[in-house]
């Protein structure tokens, strides 16, 4: 969990778009569920899936019809369904670019086990929610799912468990060790990710931390002397020239967190890896108050320094190693928003 995340306010049942970025993006999930029609069924295990994976599936045997922005798709299927290497099909052709790493792929999308055909998750529903291509820790087959594709189109691809949860499975969803995952989805929209803060630098103000800043690894502060502020402190250090991030769009960041009693980093996208990204509901009470209020009004292509005291954090009960009187330093990149 990220430590700018407010527990008490975080997604707490595990959704299938947190599963497939190991838990980076805490994506929404609509209670319903794709209408999947499973023809015949595979012999199974006590624990309900097959002893061995199925590998001798087609994806162009998967039926997809129907659905929209606001119902789900049908996925009909003949189960056990099974790939032995990542399958991908373009059922509509969109238009204009294709997604490369620098592109966030706002998608509805559904999943279905292969082994039962039943339904792990949707999100059609809902809302749409927002991938970055370019994320490392996304699973592989997700990644490569959404490398190429166009606004506007529709696709479907069949994930082995060695472009998903690999030999384990993930049990939290429903998904075994044996299991071919299938993922249908409708790109929506498409925005650029910035690699980071681009603008104009604006100059240091005296009493505030030091933010030592390199590409792709966690920042690190040089903390002041004296007692932290008692309010709130929004300071951009690059004032970005892309367009103006309001209450209720996503917005896409990379940030680093340290503690101003000490200087300590105790947290950062960066410790995923150097590509990976956090994207949160601006003004939707998933985060700290500190940085709902830090990021709505700034523009995308901004860093900012903000200096979070508990009222704006954790409050009096803090989290884990953040104590209830600690006031915690943030340095954060805003890259995109949808």
């Amino acid at each position: 969990m990220s430590a700018a995340r407010r527990p008490a306010r975080t997604v707490t049942a595990l959704t299938a778009a947190g599963a497939l970025a190991l838990g980076l993006s805490a994506c929404g999930s609509g209670d319903t569920t794709p209408s999947s029609s499973p023809s015949s069924s595979g012999s199974a295990s006590a624990s309900g899936s097959p002893a061995t994976a199925v590998t001798t599936s087609k994806i162009a045997d998967v039926k997809v019809s129907g659905g929209d922005e606001k119902s789900a798709p049908k996925i009909e299927m003949e189960t056990p369904f099974g790939v032995g290497e990542f399958a991908v099909q373009v059922l509509t052709e969109g238009t204009g670019a294709a997604t490369t790493d620098q592109s966030i792929a706002i998608i509805d999308y559904a999943l279905v086990n292969g082994t039962s055909g039943a339904s792990i998750d949707e999100i059609y529903t809902s809302n749409p929610t927002g991938f970055d291509v370019g994320d490392s820790t996304l699973i592989s087959g997700l990644r490569k799912a959404l490398t190429g594709v166009k606004k506007g189109s529709r696709v479907i691809a069949a994930l082995p468990p060695a472009d998903a949860f690999g030999p384990q499975g993930n049990t939290q969803i429903g998904v075994a060790g044996t299991d071919t995952v299938v993922f249908v989805f409708d790109v929506r929209d498409l925005a650029t990710k910035l690699g980071q803060a681009e603008g104009t630098a604006l100059p240091a103000k005296s009493g505030h931390p030091t933010v030592n800043w390199t590409k792709g690894t966690p920042a690190t502060f040089t903390m002041p002397t004296g007692k932290a502020p008692t309010e709130l402190v929004i300071q951009p250090l690059i004032e970005g020239k892309g367009a103006k991030v309001e209450q209720g769009d996503t917005a896409v960041v990379t940030y680093t967190g340290a503690l101003w009693r000490n200087g300590q980093v105790f947290d950062s996208s960066f410790k995923q890896g150097p590509t990976a990204s956090f994207s949160f509901p601006v003004g939707g009470q998933k985060v700290i108050p500190g940085w709902d209020k830090g990021v709505e009004g700034q523009r995308v292509g901004s860093r900012l320094l903000l200096i979070v005291p508990p009222s704006d954090g954790y409050g009096t009960a803090g989290q884990g190693e953040i104590k209830g009187d600690d006031t915690m330093v943030f340095v954060v990149d805003i890259l995109a928003k949808y």
